[in-house]
């Protein structure tokens, strides 16, 4: 009986070890790019590949799968528990009580807004106070900043695969008057990949910069969630969204 019992324990075990960590991430290049390839590309997944999965790997013999799928599906498996991590996203107070979050945030910057190039002609700066009453596209999923409501900013949803296009066609014809991202480095990005020679990204530097975390599901191991946390922490300073 005691030899039966042992054996079910390290089954038990065992079958836990095989078992995948099932990751996601939110695509914004430069960070994360094509986020529906396995794996996907970009700086946060190379380093996520680099620093952290081989440590999981060799300390609860894991594998990474990897989940792609929009954005507030990718919101939904994590609170379902039909992913264990996603990353990189903003951290909230409704957000809080139904995921884990890292210890630190990965990467704080202030926002980007994407405009017309004479917009504060020579600047890459503006105030959040130079879209009062106006329009402004924000991406499907984005949580939607307060600073929007006190200036009564509009906003209309943006999303679907020709984003790019769209949203560039949508700010020359003055349908709106920019594009929200809650990271500057994301709006430079595609101002540049997408060489939109009539656009600009300004930073926005009179609101609090933004800080994304890693998002884990509240089931996930305890010692698996720490581990990864810790390999967050002491690895940070080698990440790099762009090559210097």
């Amino acid at each position: 009986m005691k030899f039966i019992f042992l054996f079910s324990i390290l089954a038990g075990l065992s079958a836990h070890g095989v078992e995948p960590l099932r990751v996601a991430a939110v695509q914004g290049p430069p960070h994360v790019v094509s986020g529906d390839l396995n794996p996907p590309k970009g700086a946060g997944p190379d380093f996520m590949i680099k620093y952290v999965f081989p440590e999981i790997k060799k300390k609860f013999n894991i594998n990474v799968v990897w989940r792609g799928s929009p954005f507030k599906r990718e919101l939904r498996d994590l609170e379902n528990n039909n992913i264990d991590m996603l990353f990189f996203i903003l951290k909230t107070p409704e957000r809080e009580k139904i995921f884990d979050y890292s210890s630190e945030p990965f990467i704080s910057e202030y926002p980007g807004i994407i405009v017309l190039k004479d917009f504060r002609k020579g600047q890459t700066t503006a105030s959040i106070k130079d879209f009062t009453g106006k329009t402004v596209g924000l991406m499907a999923g984005a949580t939607l900043p307060e600073e929007f409501k006190q200036y009564k900013i509009n906003t209309i949803t943006l999303s679907g695969v020709d984003l790019s296009e769209r949203l560039s066609n949508l700010v020359e014809t003055h349908r709106i008057d920019g594009v929200f991202v809650h990271l500057s480095s994301i709006t430079n990005e595609l101002v540049e990949k997408n060489k939109f020679v009539n656009l600009k990204s300004v930073e926005i530097t009179d609101i609090p910069m933004y800080s994304v975390h890693v998002a884990f599901s509240k089931k996930l191991s305890p010692e698996i969630k720490n581990e990864i946390d810790s390999l967050l922490k002491a690895n940070r300073k080698h990440y790099r969204a762009k090559k210097n």
